[in-house]
């Protein structure tokens, strides 16, 4: 085998990769330019030939080599760069397909929950439904190993906030659901406050009774007015009862329905009012 087909074969078994092999071509490269160049140049120092072929050897091995280093060096840099680009696009694909599928998963829970509750307000103790218009008004502290507040919870209405003392929490409720929960109050507010002015005989007698520019006056009241009243009537409850020391009979309206009756009427109102016993009468005499 001849001496150039042994360096042949050496230098096939060194191109194990497409770096290594950009490295040969260069120093190739280099000394067909040192030969061509570089001697006419060297030559003038009168050096011997065969130094300056070892001169032009090495010269064009080295340039070669470092130059064949920075273009590899190059090309694995913008290589890695693609890479990169490539490994953070199917990222953030990746990451945005999981925000979707999460946004879509909420929405279809918001939707159930709104839902449920929809369907289900009617039928919840009306305690339930007390609490849940409580919590739009502000946070409560509620007993959670109650059943009425627990089933609340259950259902993902409510939601705790902090522990108080063993089984009373802070609590609010869901924000997803006040703008039902409030809808319906004032809905509800106002078919009372409207059955009330509508279908009660004494409405009119009554409301002023408990009109705030009415409380220093002591005009008499007819039985009748009082009569149909009590602590569980709609729109204006009533109840025999004591002022200091004084037996008569108390009035105040149900529960929030104030500012509805007030906004009704366009007339100011007291929470509640005592109509002393010596005020009430069996003859016909109106207040």
């Amino acid at each position: 085998m001849s001496e150039t087909a042994g360096t042949i074969i050496k230098l096939l078994a060194a191109l194990t990769s497409p770096k290594a092999c950009i490295k040969y071509i260069i120093v190739a490269v280099t000394l067909l330019i040192s030969w061509k160049h570089l001697e006419p140049v060297i030559s003038e120092t009168q050096i011997s030939k065969e130094q300056l072929s070892i001169v032009l050897l090495l010269l064009g091995v080295g340039v070669g080599s470092l130059v064949g280093e920075a273009i590899s060096w190059v090309a694995d840099f913008l290589s890695e760069q693609h890479k990169s680009k490539k490994e953070a696009a199917l990222k953030q694909k990746i990451e945005l397909e999981k925000a979707e599928s999460e946004r879509i998963e909420k929405e279809e829970k918001e939707k159930l929950l709104l839902t449920n509750i929809q369907s289900s307000f009617e039928h919840l103790h009306f305690e339930q439904k007390s609490t849940l218009r409580k919590l739009t008004l502000k946070n409560e502290t509620l007993d959670m190993s109650e059943p009425n507040n627990s089933a609340l919870e259950k259902n993902g209405y409510i939601q705790r906030l902090v522990n108080v003392n063993l089984m009373n929490y802070m609590t609010q409720i869901n924000p997803l659901i006040i703008d039902f929960i409030e809808e319906q109050w004032s809905a509800e507010k106002e078919s009372k406050v409207k059955s009330f002015l509508e279908y009660n005989e004494h409405a009119e007698k009554l409301l002023e009774l408990l009109e705030e520019d009415n409380q220093d006056k002591s005009f008499l009241v007819h039985k009748e007015v009082l009569k149909n009243t009590s602590r569980y009537s709609e729109g204006v409850r009533g109840l025999e009862g004591n002022s200091k020391n004084s037996k008569g009979y108390w009035l105040w309206f149900e529960d929030y329905l104030l500012d509805e009756f007030e906004k009704k009427t366009g007339k100011s109102y007291v929470d509640e009012a005592f109509i002393f016993f010596q005020r009430i009468t069996d003859n016909e005499i109106g207040a």
